[in-house]
C-alpha cells in the first residue's frame, strides 16, 4: 500500500493539468497535451513553428483536408464531441472571411471591375428586352448606365461591410439548409455545418479570385458553380444521399430560397404602404 502511494507521489505530472504521467508517455491522458522534456533551442523553436503553422497535422490543414475529402466525418465528429482534432467552426469561418476581405481589398479595383463586367451582359439583355417592349419611350443607354452604377455601389457596399454581411447572412443560409435537410440535425448543428462550408467557400473564392486577377476575369465565374457543387456534395455525404436525391434537395433549396425572397418582398411592400399610410 505504501509502495503504491510512493509510486503515485513520485510519478511525473503534466505541467498543463497536473495529471499523473507514465514513464516515456508522449501525451497526457487527461488533457491531451504533448509532453515536453527537451530544453528550448533555436532548432526546436523553428521546428515547432513549422509544424504548427505549415504542418499537415495542424488543425487548420486537418480541417481543410477533411472538409474536402470527407466532410461528413468532420461534421459528425465535431457535433458528437470530437473537438480537439479540428478548428472551431466559427474560428474557421472568421479566418476564411478575413482572408477573403484582405484579398478583395488588396485587389479592390479588380474586384469592382469584375463585378461590373460579370453583370454587364445581363444588364444589356434586360435593356434590349425592355426596349423592344416600350419602344422609343425607353432610354436604353441611361438605363444601362444607371444599372452599372448601382452594381458598382452595391459592390462597394459589400466590400465595406463584408464582415457584417457574413454574420447577417450565415443564420439565413443555415435556416434554408435546416428547412431543406432537416433531421436528424437541429438548427444549432446546421449552424456548425454551414460555418465550416462558408469558411471553406471563402478560402476557395479567395484563391480563384487571385488567379483570375492574374489570368482571366472569367475564371472567377467558376466559383458560383464550384460552391453550389460543394454544398450539394457536403450535405449529400452527410445524409448519404444518392446523386438524384442530392439534385432534388438542391432544387428544394432554391425553391425555398426563391419563396423566401418573394415573401420578404411582399412583407417589405406591405410595410412600406403601412408606413406611408401612418405618415399621411
Amino acid at each position: 500500500m505504501n509502495q503504491t502511494s510512493l509510486v503515485v507521489l513520485t510519478s511525473p505530472q503534466c505541467k498543463n493539468c497536473k495529471g499523473i504521467l507514465l514513464e516515456n508517455q508522449a501525451f497526457c491522458n487527461t488533457c491531451g497535451a504533448k509532453i515536453i522534456r527537451e530544453r528550448i533551442t533555436v532548432k526546436n523553436l523553428v521546428s515547432d513553428f513549422t509544424n504548427n503553422v505549415f504542418g499537415w497535422d495542424n488543425k487548420f490543414f486537418v480541417t481543410v483536408k477533411t472538409l474536402v475529402t470527407k466532410p461528413q466525418i468532420l461534421f459528425k465528429e465535431y457535433i458528437n464531441g470530437t473537438r480537439k482534432k479540428y478548428m472551431n467552426p466559427f474560428t474557421f469561418l472568421a479566418l476564411g472571411t478575413a482572408l477573403a476581405l484582405f484579398i478583395f481589398n488588396f485587389f479592390a479595383e479588380d474586384y469592382m471591375a469584375l463585378n461590373v463586367d460579370s453583370n454587364k451582359q445581363s444588364v444589356e439583355v434586360i435593356a434590349s428586352m425592355m426596349e423592344k417592349q416600350m419602344g422609343e419611350d425607353f432610354d436604353a443607354v441611361t438605363y444601362k448606365k444607371e444599372q452599372l452604377e448601382m452594381i458598382t455601389n452595391v459592390s462597394s457596399f459589400m466590400l465595406k461591410y463584408f464582415n457584417l454581411l457574413v454574420i447577417l447572412f450565415l443564420p439565413c443560409y443555415t435556416f434554408l439548409a435546416f428547412l431543406t435537410y432537416r433531421k436528424p440535425y437541429n438548427y444549432g448543428e446546421h449552424l456548425v455545418i454551414n460555418s465550416y462550408i462558408q469558411g471553406l467557400s471563402f478560402l476557395v473564392t479567395s484563391i480563384i479570385f487571385t488567379i483570375s486577377v492574374f489570368t482571366n476575369p472569367s475564371v472567377y465565374m467558376l466559383t458560383i458553380g464550384l460552391l453550389i457543387l460543394y454544398y450539394t456534395y457536403a450535405y449529400g455525404k452527410l445524409h448519404q444521399l444518392t446523386f438524384a436525391e442530392s439534385i432534388l434537395k438542391l432544387f428544394k433549396f432554391f425553391v425555398i430560397l426563391i419563396a423566401s425572397f418573394f415573401i420578404i418582398m411582399i412583407l417589405s411592400f406591405i410595410l412600406g404602404i403601412a408606413i406611408a399610410f401612418l405618415n399621411h
